[in-house]
């Protein structure tokens, strides 16, 4: 199934500069200035304290904290079946559920870097930094 038959993004003024920065190819998350804190989904207020969000840009590299292999798939994603799903926690601390592509379930293991991608099937998604295949 392409990404024109996907059910729409939502974005308001809360997410807007997350998927702005999707489309320039850079992983943009929420700061918390006064806890030193970041926070992903995107929300109108932090998570830590009163202070104002601002957002910065992540190095898109994390650790892979669980994974599955989808069959059922959500709407829009049907032509996709069977794909990979995984949690990734950021260096930065938030953890993302995202697809995971450039890897088969084979490949994968729980506590190995990710790194953000974007593109593609997706608006954006993970890829292994190495896979098994790669370790001795």
């Amino acid at each position: 199934m392409s990404a024109a038959s996907r059910p729409p993004l939502i974005i308001n003024q809360t997410s807007a500069p997350f998927w702005d920065g999707v489309a320039q190819g850079k992983l943009m998350l929420q700061f918390d200035p006064q806890a030193g804190r970041y926070q992903f989904f995107p929300r109108a207020l932090s998570l830590h304290s009163l202070a104002p969000l601002q957002w910065r840009q992540a190095c898109g590299l994390g650790t892979l904290v669980a994974f599955t292999l989808t069959h059922l798939a959500t709407p829009g994603f049907q032509g996709q079946v069977p794909y990979l799903e995984g949690l990734v926690r950021l260096d930065e601390g938030p953890r993302i559920f995202a697809t995971l592509q450039g890897a088969t379930l084979e490949d994968l293991q729980v506590g190995q870097r990710m790194q953000v991608a974007f593109g593609g099937t997706t608006p954006f998604h993970f890829i292994p930094i190495s896979t098994s295949k790669d370790r001795p």
